[in-house]
């Protein structure tokens, strides 16, 4: 060949790639791989479309990129995949597939990695009828990840052949609609229209089991649930639930095989790997209950971040002693009646009794740290290193001059408390904790305590008195009465408010009178008990229908 038509030949394929090997065109779908781009290795590979009608193989590469966006530098290269990952393709298929072919072939995602992975066409392999509009397929991914390839192809790995120029499948088509590096996971969920889903999660007869080989296990684990009542169990622990809620499968015996029953909505492992200490692990209250003490990062305290709502910071001690270093001071700084808006010696403190559970607002934080530091009061170490949690958390900051509040709320119980009680300071604490932060939920309560009759507000406010809260603070009265009505179920509300607590005022001849007249013959209170049931029930419909909660229960589990 003449060297004047070797160079125009030259010249026409490097300044048109794509319409020789198509080695230099960018896939047109997203790529969520940081540093590198993916680039497609045939001109029919860079939109994504796999036509059914042809059957083409899409080949893909990765290549490196610099920091500011400029071409790729280098092709034959890959991202170094971090461990416990998964590689997730979204795709979507469209236009009649012949029965034939749906039961013949599948789609295949082949990493170079092994064994190539089938994706399915549609949520049927798990029991669901809808035709998803969005599919994805997550699957576990290690190593260099030099790029992939998508083809069709029958249980014995043999691709579809050419229809040559039409028949079955015409118009039909598989469109991939991106592809993404993201955290392991196996299992399915149904969100909207879509359908995402992974290997080694298969429905039986009346179950959903996840289950993934050892080599592709992760050790820190958290299942996520959502839709209908289930079951889910491993080992000897067992959650009944609803709603949406994670659980770490540390505190399973055995993590795998999960299982699960019911009409889930979603069902999946993820890897969570725990964040350095002390930054809160994020869990539902349910679960922060029987969460394992010998799985604390520190002997003496865990700390929580309430999973639905994140700013709310939850401290389980493993007895009072400890909570007390922590929070008996804040206590009578902010709730004893004789000792708010003052920082009581360590001295002072040792006779005398804080409380068993625990809620503070970020601007009662803020007050008191703000004025132990302006005015240099000696904290115990325990109480400067909540100081530096709640300011790592966002609930305080530190400001010019000082400690100022930021977002959210403080909540703690205790290990020391036996297992009823924990369950009731929960609640009575979780729903303070939204009251600190839910304007609405505030007003509701307003409502209620300015509805309430002069004969039930005396009553108790007499028993507020006794415990030793401030009565002038009527931000601090409503709170209380929301979470004395709100801290076990409804139905135990008449005979605590009309019989246990009215049977306390009643020993002390001072308090005797604050107390409207009792039915010997039953030995209660009837009219305590009628309006107290009466707001426990109102309280418990509004908690119901603004976050699926009740009375007794601040938790998407149960």
């Amino acid at each position: 060949m003449p060297p004047a038509r070797r160079f125009r030949l030259f010249f026409f394929v490097c300044l048109f790639p794509a319409l020789s090997c198509g080695r230099g065109e960018e896939a047109a779908f997203p790529v969520s791989v940081p540093g590198f781009g993916l680039y497609a290795l045939s001109r029919k590979a860079a939109p994504g479309l796999l036509d059914l009608r042809d059957s083409p193989k899409l080949d893909y590469e990765f290549r490196s990129r610099d920091g500011t966006g400029s071409p790729p530098r280098a092709a034959g290269e890959g991202p170094a995949v971090p461990p416990s990952s998964s590689f997730e393709i979204v795709y979507s298929v469209s236009g009649d597939i012949p029965r034939e072919l749906k039961d013949s072939f599948f789609p295949v995602l082949d990493l170079g990695q092994g064994a190539p992975w089938p994706l399915p066409w549609d949520a049927a392999f798990l029991g669901f009828d809808a035709i998803p509009s969005r599919l994805s397929y997550a699957v576990p991914v290690g190593g260099v990840l030099t790029g992939f390839s998508v083809y069709l192809a029958d249980a014995e790995g043999r691709l579809l052949p050419p229809a040559r120029g039409g028949g079955e499948g015409r118009g039909a088509f598989f469109r991939i609609e991106g592809v993404e590096l993201v955290p392991r996971r196996f299992g399915f969920e149904k969100k909207g229209g879509g359908f995402s889903a992974s290997p080694f999660v298969v429905k039986t007869a009346d179950s959903f089991v996840i289950d993934p080989p050892a080599r592709y296990r992760f050790g820190d684990v958290k299942l996520l649930a959502a839709g209908a009542d289930f079951t889910a169990g491993a080992g000897d622990f067992r959650l009944d639930g609803a709603g949406a809620f994670g659980v770490p499968l540390s505190v399973f015996t055995e993590p795998f095989p999960a299982s699960a029953k019911g009409g889930l909505e979603r069902f999946v492992l993820v890897h969570s790997e725990p964040p350095p200490f002390p930054r809160p692990l994020s869990l539902d209250p349910h679960i922060i209950l029987d969460y394992p003490q010998d799985a604390w990062r520190d002997g003496r305290y865990e700390i929580f971040r309430w999973e639905s709502f994140p700013s709310i910071v939850i401290l389980d001690t493993a007895d009072y002693d400890v909570q007390d270093r922590f929070l008996k001071r804040l206590a009578f700084f902010v709730e004893k009646a004789g000792f708010r808006g003052r920082l009581v010696s360590d001295r002072e403190l040792a006779g005398l009794h804080g409380w068993n559970a625990h809620d503070y607002r970020a601007r009662d934080l803020a007050r008191f740290f703000d004025t132990a530091e302006r005015s240099a009061f000696p904290l115990l170490p325990e109480e400067r290193e909540l100081l530096d949690l709640l300011v790592d958390e966002g609930i305080l900051r530190r400001a010019e001059g000082g400690i100022a509040e930021g977002e959210g709320a403080l909540i703690s119980i205790s290990r020391e408390s036996p297992g009823y009680l924990r369950r009731l300071f929960m609640a009575h604490e979780g729903f303070h904790g939204l009251f600190f932060i839910d304007g609405a939920f505030r007003d509701f309560s307003r409502s209620r305590w300015d509805g309430l009759s002069p004969e039930a507000r005396r009553f108790i406010l007499s028993f507020f008195d006794y415990q030793r809260y401030d009565i002038n603070d009527e931000y601090l009265v409503i709170n209380e009465f929301m979470a004395h009505c709100l801290q076990q179920p409804a139905s135990r509300a008449a005979p605590y408010f009309g019989r246990t607590l009215p049977e306390r005022l009643a020993a002390s001849a001072r308090r005797r009178g604050d107390l409207p007249p009792k039915d010997d013959a039953a030995g209660n209170w009837p009219l305590l008990a009628r309006a107290f049931r009466a707001e426990a029930e109102a309280f418990s419909a509004y908690v119901n229908e603004r976050w699926g909660f009740a009375a007794g229960r601040v938790s998407g589990a149960r």
